[in-house]
């Protein structure tokens, strides 16, 4: 599955950017929380970069 970049914003307009798979159990379960009204918004904002290993000491 691709990663996306999604920004979630909560009821006290606080605002965070996670990178979740595309068609995900998350991305639906916070979907379904803003039908809920328990979020603001949830919106994919583009397909995330790839990951880099990280460097070796």
């Amino acid at each position: 599955m691709a990663l996306v970049a999604v920004e979630i914003v909560n009821k006290s307009k606080q605002t965070v950017r996670l990178s979740l798979e595309e068609d995900g159990e998350e991305l639906e379960y916070l979907r379904k929380l803003v039908r809920r009204e328990d979020l603001v918004s949830v919106e994919v904002l583009k397909s995330a970069p790839a990951r880099k290993p990280a460097a070796s000491k």
